[in-house]
């Protein structure tokens, strides 16, 4: 001990002078920037945890991709100007509904996301939130571009079928006279949209993820690029151009034969004043978005074991039936088949280059994801 520098205690009751209660100040550990940051840590409550529970909800709701959230968004936009300066008003029951299942469906995704992490159940919720906050708006944008009311293209399509060939009235008759054929393949087309809920199910319960969300960006993609395409080249259907006034007999009357004409003819003539959200039909002709549809799921569906097969004959007998049972011309179902397959075939490009990219590294799976998409 007697290398060691003797510390002096002051007596109790000693006070010390300002220069020595200064050094000890300078030199005491308290008045370090370590301590003060600690001792502040621990009094004042940090944002750090708070900001990141919000990026782990966010991130829960970012999939299948965060533009897909602003397309919704920017076309929601598009829909309240246009809407208010053509003076249709929305009807607010059914588009308060659409809203409060989104809203309850991403409340899911977070619940199933980070707080249970369930991976199967939040992709089942977020893909349904995604698929109806895509939808809506763009259903809204695909009536407000029949406003334009420019010259109908069926004659025109009339003449390609044509010189391709086909006898659509013809095609027709033939349906009249098997009429327990044209009930079936009226019944496939209409398994077309439950097919968009069954393939969610499918690709979550199977942990397909990353094909679950190429799945709902395709159909983003795939209905936006149908609905600008059809405002630019609008017909009112082959049953209208051949002056078809029903359906087969014992077929099923379905939104793409004759039930949207009456929508269309207010539309154009700028007649229509409220657009209820369970009112909009379809009102495509070209190009075919059943055949998108169809192409789509077959692919997103192929790889599942038996499912898979199923859905290819399924959606194949979907494509034939899109010609009487959803009153398309034969063009119709090629630029669909054409568009769709441009599409799917486009993303596994991109996917290419991007995996031999020297550059970039592979995107990781998503979480809870065993198969690539």
């Amino acid at each position: 001990m007697s290398d060691a520098t003797p510390i002096s205690m002051p007596a109790r009751g000693t006070r010390r002078g300002p220069a020595e209660a200064a050094s000890l100040l300078r030199s005491s550990p308290r008045s370090s920037p370590g301590f003060s940051r600690t001792r502040s840590s621990r009094t004042r409550p940090s944002l750090a945890e708070p900001l990141a529970q919000i990026r782990r909800r966010s991130a829960a709701l970012a999939a299948p991709h965060p533009a897909l959230w602003g397309l919704a968004l920017a076309v929601a936009l598009l829909d309240a100007v246009w809407l208010r300066r053509v003076g249709i008003a929305l009807a607010p029951f059914g588009f308060g509904v659409a809203a409060a299942m989104v809203a309850a469906l991403l409340a899911l995704a977070i619940l199933f996301g980070p707080i249970l992490s369930e991976p199967k159940l939040r992709a089942m919720a977020l893909a349904s939130a995604s698929l109806i906050a895509v939808t809506v708006p763009i259903a809204v944008l695909h009536y407000l571009t029949a406003t334009w009311a420019l010259p109908l293209a069926d004659a025109r399509l009339a003449r390609a079928e044509a010189a391709l060939g086909f006898d659509w009235p013809a095609y027709l008759a033939a349906l009249q006279a098997h009429p327990r054929l044209a009930w079936w393949l009226a019944l496939a087309y209409h398994t077309s949209g439950p097919q968009v809920g069954l393939t969610v199910i499918a690709l979550s319960a199977t942990l397909r993820i990353a094909r679950l969300w190429a799945y709902v960006r395709l159909f983003a993609v795939l209905l936006l690029a149908v609905v600008l395409i059809a405002a630019l080249v609008p017909a009112a259907g082959p049953f209208v151009h051949y002056g078809l006034a029903t359906v087969p007999d014992g077929s099923i009357e379905t939104l793409g034969a004759l039930w949207h004409l009456d929508a269309l003819e207010h539309l154009r003539a700028g007649t229509l004043r409220t657009l209820a959200l369970e009112d909009i039909r379809g009102l495509v002709t070209f190009p075919s978005f059943h055949v998108c549809l169809a192409v789509l799921t077959a692919w997103a569906l192929a790889p599942i074991p038996v499912v898979g097969p199923l859905a290819i004959a399924l959606n194949a007998v979907i494509v034939v039936a899109t010609l009487g049972a959803g009153g398309h011309y034969l063009p119709d179902l090629l630029a669909g088949f054409v568009l769709s397959v441009t599409v799917i075939g486009g993303r596994a490009v991109l996917r290419g280059r991007r995996s031999r990219a020297p550059t970039l590294r592979p995107e990781p799976a998503p979480h809870g994801s065993r198969y690539p998409g």
